[in-house]
């Protein structure tokens, strides 16, 4: 697995996709997120087919904190099976992963 990754998720409201985020930095889980919104979503879920608005949370971390970040956005996220994808980061400027590094870093 990459050192870096970054995770996305997806939210019905941006009040949650704030609450997901807050708790997210706050736990130092991830060093940022992003929230864009609302965006167009398209699936098939239980044989119907959706279009629904939604909030796509881009967050940013280090590989060894993704169970932490499941761990929390299933803790607080209302969908019965919540999107949570985690992509490689496989490069970025020195500066900016080692801040990533040290924003995710456990406070002992």
């Amino acid at each position: 697995m990459a050192d870096f990754l970054q995770i996305t998720t997806t939210t019905p409201t941006e009040s949650e996709a704030q609450q997901i985020a807050a708790e997210l930095i706050q736990q130092r889980f991830a060093a940022c997120v992003q929230i864009e919104g609302p965006i167009a979503s398209h699936y098939r879920w239980e044989g119907a087919v959706h279009c629904d608005s939604e909030f796509r949370l881009s967050i940013k971390t280090v590989a060894a904190r993704y169970p932490e970040v499941e761990r929390l956005i299933q803790s607080l996220h209302s969908y019965q099976q919540p999107q949570i994808i985690a992509l490689p980061i496989v490069a970025g400027t020195a500066g900016y992963l080692d801040w990533l590094t040290e924003q995710t870093r456990p406070i002992c």
